[in-house]
């Protein structure tokens, strides 16, 4: 039935894909080559294995790979391998080994299987992370769904939180269809020189959220994480929720210093550069205290579930008694859906 359905759709965008321009198309390279350029420069390799005899794969290869947006994103943030799934050819990899199709895998090569599992599944994709940390995911993937994989490694988001976790806030933030679902903001930003006006006659810990527009985990950090009920909440009571825009072009004071935008190349404002020494990773925040000492700096995506016991572990002072592991053995989540 599956077939049925995915060769009706084939059918039906084809007129449109003939009219395409074979430039929008990735920019497929050998596994030899990959390798040698993620020696030189460490990107996530993306592995897309097909059959031949596959209208799943066709359809991935003609309207998903074909897609200008995604067939750009992939050409500039990965090293992207195609492989026939059955191809007779001896191919090395990248720890030397050369493989071949001996047949004990049906049809499949030695390789692909290696890679991808035994399971006759295709299209597949196999992507390798910066730190050659490999995952397969299987089956027709179309623009949603296979920018919810890319922008997971792209972004580096694989070093601190699962793909469930992930794919759950991302498919959230992001559903089917919308770039970005329009989310009303619980949590209440302030503007810095107002919050520390604010913090002189009340004093509470600050939070500084470097807002990287570009980014989509930094989208979902506001959207999703700092916006979740329950966080937003604590967020509203307890500090002062700042958000910094990191190209903004105001002049920003704090901690006794000055900080602007000197528009250099680079086009980062003075104050992140600054509080996250050069490293301009994102998500990326840092916590203060009510003397505005840096308590902690993160520079990952965090999910809800995350970030709820971080917040607490300095919003309610038990930084100052034990240490987060030892937090984290009597902490209770009080997240609801």
């Amino acid at each position: 039935m599956k077939k049925i359905i995915y060769l009706l759709l084939f059918l039906s965008v084809s007129p449109y894909i003939k009219s395409r321009s074979v430039k929008d198309s990735v920019k497929w390279i050998s596994i030899e080559q990959a390798g040698k350029q993620f020696l030189e420069k460490q990107k996530p390799v993306l592995f897309y294995f097909y059959k031949e005899n596959c209208d799943s794969c066709r359809i991935q290869e003609e309207t998903t790979f074909l897609n200008p947006e995604v067939a750009n994103y992939i050409n500039i943030l990965f090293y992207p391998v195609k492989i026939n799934a059955e191809t007779k050819d001896s191919l090395k990899f990248f720890d030397g080994n050369y493989y071949k199709n001996s047949g004990k895998n049906g049809t499949i090569h030695d390789l692909v299987s290696k890679l991808a599992g035994t399971a006759d599944s295709f299209p597949a994709l196999v992507v390798f992370s910066r730190r050659a940390v490999g995952k397969s995911f299987f089956g027709y993937k179309d623009r949603d769904e296979i920018f919810r994989i890319l922008i997971y490694y792209a972004e580096d988001i694989d070093v601190s939180t699962p793909f469930e976790d992930w794919y759950k806030y991302h498919k959230k933030g992001y559903p089917p269809g919308q770039k970005q679902i329009i989310t009303r903001l619980k949590i209440r930003w302030k503007i810095l020189d107002d919050a520390l006006k604010q913090n002189t006659k009340e004093p509470r810990k600050l939070l500084l959220n470097f807002y990287n527009y570009n980014k989509v985990s930094s989208s979902l950090m506001r959207t999703q994480t700092f916006n979740q009920l329950q966080i937003a909440n604590y967020l509203n009571e307890k500090y002062y929720p700042i958000n910094i825009d990191v190209f903004s072009q105001d002049t920003l004071k704090i901690m006794g210093q000055t900080y602007i935008n000197e528009n250099k190349s680079y086009k980062y404002h003075q104050l992140p550069i600054a509080a996250l020494e050069g490293k301009m990773t994102f998500p990326a925040f840092i916590i203060l205290d009510e003397k505005e000492k840096v308590l902690i700096k993160v520079q990952e995506y965090m999910t809800p579930e995350k970030f709820e016991p971080l917040m607490k572990y300095y919003g309610d002072d038990f930084y100052k008694k034990e240490n987060f592991n030892t937090f984290m053995k009597h902490f209770k989540s009080e997240l609801k859906n």
